[in-house]
C-alpha cells in the first residue's frame, strides 16, 4: 500500500511505503508467556527443592557430628557397666561361697565339740582319698583321739600306724602321714576345697 500526500502546488513529497505487518493473535501471546511463566515456577520449585534436601543433609551432617560424640560416651559406659557388673557378680559369688564355708566351718567345729562323732564323717572322706595301708601315721587332738583310733580299727588301718595325740593341733584338726607324703585332713582344709571348687564351678 502506498499514499502520496501533496502541498500546494510546490514540490511533490517523497513516496513513503508502509510494511505490511502480518498480525499476532493475543492467545499466542499468552500461551507464551504462560509457558515460561510455567518453567520458571518450575526452576523456581526445584531450586525450593534442592536448597531444602541440602540443608537437611547439612543439618543432618552437623547433629551427626554433634551427637557422635555424646554416643560414643554412652557406648563405652555402657560397655564398663557390663564388665563392672559381671566383675561384681563375680565377686559376690566367691563372698557368698566363702560365707557359706565359714559358716559350715562354724557349724562342723561346733558339732566335734559337743559330739565328737561327727568327725567320722571327715575320717571317712580322708580315706577315700588313700588307701589305708599307706598311712604310717596319724595326728589328732587328744579329745578325738580314741575316736580316731576306733575309725582306724574300722576301716581296717595297719597295725604298725602311729597314733599320735599332738595338743598344738585344733579339735578339727587330722593330719595322715604317708608314703606319699602328708595329707590335711583337717575340717578347715577340706572346706577350703570344696570353696574352690564351687568358685571355679560357678565362675564358669
Amino acid at each position: 500500500m502506498s499514499s502520496e500526500i501533496l502541498l500546494g502546488e510546490q514540490s511533490s513529497a517523497a513516496r513513503v511505503f508502509w510494511r505490511t505487518v502480518a498480525s499476532v493473535p493475543a492467545g499466542a501471546v499468552r500461551n507464551d508467556r504462560s509457558d515460561a511463566d510455567r518453567a520458571n515456577a518450575q526452576r523456581l520449585e526445584q531450586a525450593r527443592r534442592d536448597g531444602f534436601a541440602e540443608g537437611v543433609a547439612a543439618g543432618r551432617r552437623e547433629a551427626e557430628q554433634q551427637i557422635l560424640p555424646a554416643v560414643e560416651n554412652i557406648a563405652r559406659t555402657l560397655i564398663e557397666l557390663t564388665r563392672m557388673r559381671e566383675v561384681m557378680r563375680e565377686e559376690a559369688t566367691q563372698e557368698l561361697v566363702r560365707l557359706a564355708t565359714s559358716i559350715a566351718a562354724r557349724v562342723i567345729h561346733r558339732e566335734v565339740a559337743v559330739d565328737p562323732d561327727a568327725l567320722a564323717g571327715l575320717i571317712n572322706a580322708a580315706f577315700s582319698k588313700l588307701q589305708a595301708r599307706e598311712i604310717s601315721r596319724a595326728r589328732v587332738h587328744p579329745a578325738l583321739e580314741a575316736l580316731l583310733r576306733k575309725c582306724l580299727e574300722h576301716y581296717g588301718a595297719p597295725v604298725n600306724l602311729v597314733l599320735s595325740a599332738d595338743p598344738g593341733l585344733n579339735p578339727g584338726d587330722l593330719v595322715f602321714e604317708t608314703s606319699q607324703g602328708i595329707l590335711d585332713a583337717s575340717v578347715d582344709t577340706q572346706l577350703r576345697e570344696i570353696e574352690r571348687g564351687l568358685i571355679d564351678r560357678l565362675g564358669r
